[in-house]
Parts: C-alpha cells; sequence; structure tokens
C-alpha cells in the first residue's frame, strides 16, 4: 500500500532494514535501504534488488571497511561506515 501510494504521487519508494520480505516486495519498491547487513551476515539477501536492476544503498557503524566494502562490492550495494551520530563524515567503499 505504500508503495502505490507513494507511485500514485509520482515519488520513488524505498525498503528499508526489512530483510524477510525483499523477495515478496521488490517488485513494489525502487530501492532498498540497509543498515548493518554485513556485521549480521545477511547482505547477500538484498541481491533480488540488485537482480532487478535497483539500488541498494547499505552503511555499516561498527564495522571497518576493509571488513564489508569487498563483499559489497562482490554483491554490487552502494555502501559506506558512517558513525551512529549520523554527521556529515562518511568513508565509502
Amino acid at each position: 500500500m505504500i508503495a502505490r501510494i507513494a507511485h500514485d504521487r509520482g515519488l520513488s519508494v524505498g525498503l528499508k532494514n526489512d530483510l524477510p520480505q525483499v523477495a515478496e516486495l521488490v517488485g513494489d519498491f525502487d530501492f532498498a535501504v540497509n543498515e548493518e547487513c554485513a556485521q549480521y551476515g545477511e547482505c547477500a539477501m538484498l541481491t533480488p534488488f540488485i537482480a532487478a536492476g535497483k539500488a541498494v544503498f547499505h552503511v555499516e557503524y561498527a564495522l571497518a571497511n576493509e571488513d564489508f566494502c569487498a563483499e559489497s562490492r562482490r554483491l554490487g550495494l552502494s555502501s559506506m561506515r558512517k558513525r551512529l551520530e549520523l554527521d556529515a563524515w562518511r568513508r565509502p567503499c
């Protein structure tokens, strides 16, 4: 319903941190946003978005870039490290 409402208004809509429903909702949402899938070993669950030609924006807070960037690149995710404060600092892969 949320995706339909957004699309009816000419908006894009992203699925955030809802890995259990990725397969069911990938057709309805335009992109995905995920926090800490690498820390929990769950990033591969986002590949249906990549396979559909849709972006996945991914952020890690605790892991160093060298601990997740190689897998992120392999999976096709757009990944970065941020501080929990969500200030301007970032370290992209």
